[in-house]
């Protein structure tokens, strides 16, 4: 079955020099929901790539993998 992750590169350079808590609140979301996002605890969700595409000028495909 296929599973949704985060381009962990992608989203090294949106955070760039913040803080990863800092990073979440920019974006909207919990601190702890982003660290499960990006060690692969969950799978982002569509609120989650709504808040990212809005918050950066990033594509869909930059910032999301389907990995089989």
């Amino acid at each position: 079955m296929a599973k949704l992750m985060v381009n962990q590169a992608a989203l090294e350079r949106l955070k760039g020099s913040q803080t990863w808590a800092a990073f979440a609140e920019d974006i909207g979301i919990d601190k702890g929901t982003l660290s499960r996002i990006r060690h692969g605890e969950s799978q982002p969700g569509p609120q989650f790539i709504a808040k990212i595409v809005t918050a950066y000028p990033v594509r869909l495909d930059e910032i999301i993998e389907v990995a089989a």
